[in-house]
C-alpha cells in the first residue's frame, strides 16, 4: 500500500491546483507533469514487485521491467491528456491551451517515467524489480 501514497498525494495536489487555478502558471503545470511521470513509475514498480513477489508473473529483469514501466507511464500520460481534453470540453477548464502544451506535457510525463526507470536500473540491487522506497 505504501507504493500508492505518492499517487494519492499527487491527486490531492491536482484537486488543489484545479481549485486555485494554479495550472495556468506554466511552470507549475510542467512540474506536475514531470512529477506525475515519476510518481506513476514508482507506483508501477511497486505493483510489478508485488506481482512478482506473489508469483503472479515471472521476474522480467531490470531492463524489461524498466521498458514496461516507461511504456505504461507513456500510456498513462496519454490517458491524462485525454482527461484534460474531456475536462476542457465538458467543464471549460482550459487545461490544454495549445497543441504545443499538450506535447510538452506528454514529453515531461515520459521524461519523468524514464528518469525513475533509469534510477531503478542503476541502483537496483538484484535482478528482481524493486520499487525504490523505504521499508521503514
Amino acid at each position: 500500500m505504501k507504493s500508492y501514497f505518492p499517487l494519492a498525494v499527487l491527486m490531492v495536489l491536482h484537486v488543489v491546483f484545479l481549485s486555485l487555478d494554479l495550472y495556468y502558471i506554466a511552470h507549475l503545470d510542467s512540474v506536475m507533469h514531470l512529477v506525475g511521470g515519476i510518481v506513476l513509475a514508482m507506483c508501477l514498480y511497486g505493483i510489478l514487485d508485488s506481482a512478482i513477489g506473489r508469483g503472479w508473473c515471472p521476474d522480467p529483469g531490470k531492463i524489461v521491467s524498466a521498458l514496461l514501466v516507461v511504456s505504461l507511464v507513456t500510456t498513462g500520460a496519454v490517458c491524462w491528456e485525454f482527461y484534460e481534453w474531456i475536462s476542457d470540453r465538458l467543464f471549460d477548464t482550459r487545461l490544454q491551451p495549445s497543441v504545443t502544451d499538450t506535447v510538452k506535457d506528454l514529453l515531461l510525463g515520459l521524461l519523468g517515467g524514464t528518469l525513475y526507470a533509469g534510477y531503478g536500473i542503476k541502483l537496483g540491487q538484484t535482478g528482481k524489480c524493486q520499487p525504490l522506497r523505504s521499508e521503514g
